[in-house]
């Protein structure tokens, strides 16, 4: 419905321009191409916005209009910036900056200033970007310009907060969120309730983290905003992850769960699937996995996307491990194997290699224990992995034993020995010492 409305929407705009070019007066056509070129931008369609504001600029300079001429180099920069071509957009940019400065416009000052800090941001340059950001809002709060007050702050909030300079983010976000509330944007003021929220969470400081989304919650039910509900579900669920409470962890990754499936969002909910996953295994809560694990296989698979498939399958393999249930283990390593084909990781393969030689030597299956524990100890010395090539070799050593050949089952159980020494990983070199001291036994007898 919404798409009709900006349809809608757009031709009204395209009449009011037909209409000012029947008039013959640039100012109004200007103003309508600006109109229209903004509706374009929230519509996606930048190459068609773009053209609105390259005939406008045109206008602007050959009518001398130098502020209509400023903010269509603006326009045109964003548009820039929009479609990739991060060094015209800068230029465009700089020139809308440079007109403002002529015409000491503070408005158009420190939208300049905005999107070139924007663009510096996007391009990896934080420095620059803080720079020109601080700059605007320098301009912006002696003239108490709240709604430009409160873009700003949210952009260098973001910025401190991927920057982990959290302190600062909580700052700016807090800025935000006062002009949100002067401005009664209610759904900008949840979103930055959210926001620093998740700089706390991001220290560690978990109550006042679940205060802040449990606010965030109280808010986004009044405002019909499932994508921010959502949102906002998932912030507490890893919030109750991190205070180490699963029934409340379960409570919310559920509520997540059900609002993106119904939303259809299933990158959110794969997302989410990711962390509730991580957390259940860490936790040992193997018997609640399956059903988590296996729907995200399933979006997995019907996105043909490699690396989650590899994520579940190999997490589905080692939970079926888990609970006993070795067969379903072992077609879950096997399917993982295959993936990693897709995926070219040698790496993971190694890693699968060693768990399936497990599960296969959980069901007395040991030649062919003994030919994936080869595989992954051929792999693991090519990766240079030599944890994995040390686990390997003692579960050879275990296989040899099970098989009769002791004097095999003792040379790798050295081989073991050596690894784990150099790695200097004192807890598996002396499982491995006590494992060779039975073995020699075992050969002497």
């Amino acid at each position: 419905m919404s798409n009709n409305l900006d349809e809608k929407q757009i031709e009204l705009l395209e009449t009011a321009v037909t209409s000012a070019r029947e008039k013959e007066d640039d100012t109004e056509l200007i103003n309508a191409l600006t109109q229209l070129g903004q509706a374009l931008l929230t519509a996606n369609n930048v190459p068609k916005a773009l053209t609105q504001f390259e005939v406008g600029l045109e206008l602007a300079q050959s009518i001398g209009d130098k502020l209509l001429e400023g903010r269509m180099w603006g326009y045109r920069g964003i548009c820039l910036m929009r479609l990739g071509n991060s060094h015209f957009a800068q230029i465009a940019l700089y020139k809308s900056y440079n007109l403002a400065k002529e015409l000491d416009n503070k408005p158009l000052l420190i939208d300049a200033l905005t999107q070139l800090g924007t663009l510096q941001m996007d391009s990896g340059q934080p420095t620059k970007a803080i720079s020109k950001l601080e700059q605007a809002m320098g301009l912006a709060l002696p003239t108490n310009d709240q709604p430009r007050i409160m873009h700003l702050a949210g952009k260098l909030g973001n910025l401190f907060l991927s920057l982990s300079s959290l302190e600062k983010a909580v700052e700016y976000y807090s800025l935000a969120l006062h002009a949100a509330n002067e401005l009664d944007q209610q759904y900008a003021a949840c979103s930055f309730k959210l926001s620093i929220g998740q700089a706390y969470l991001a220290n560690e400081q978990y109550d006042t983290a679940r205060e802040l989304f449990e606010e965030a919650l109280a808010l986004v039910s009044e405002l019909d905003s499932p994508a921010a509900e959502m949102s906002t579900l998932s912030s507490l669920m890893r919030t109750y992850i991190g205070i180490g409470n699963n029934s409340m962890v379960l409570l919310y990754a559920d509520s997540a769960l059900r609002l993106a499936r119904s939303l259809g969002d299933e990158s959110a909910e794969i997302t989410n699937l990711n962390l509730l996953t991580a957390h259940l295994i860490k936790q040992g809560q193997f018997k609640k996995l399956p059903p988590y694990l296996k729907r995200g296989l399933e979006i997995a698979t019907a996105n043909e996307d490699w690396e989650w498939q590899l994520t579940m399958q190999e997490r589905l393999g080692f939970t079926h491990y888990q609970l006993g249930q070795f067969p379903e283990a072992q077609a879950a390593y096997e399917a993982a194997l295959e993936t990693t084909i897709q995926l070219q990781d040698p790496e993971a393969a190694a890693h699968l290699y060693g768990r399936l030689g497990a599960v296969l030597a959980e069901q007395d299956q040991m030649a062919d224990a003994t030919k994936a524990a080869s595989q992954a100890l051929k792999l693991a010395r090519e990766q240079e992995n030599w944890s994995l090539v040390g686990e390997q070799q003692v579960l050879l050593a275990f296989a040899y034993v099970e098989q009769g050949d002791v004097k095999q089952a003792v040379d790798y159980c050295q081989q073991a020995v050596n690894t784990f020494q150099q790695t200097g990983d004192s807890d598996q070199l002396a499982k491995a010492e006590a494992l060779l001291a039975e073995l020699r036994q075992l050969e002497v007898t």
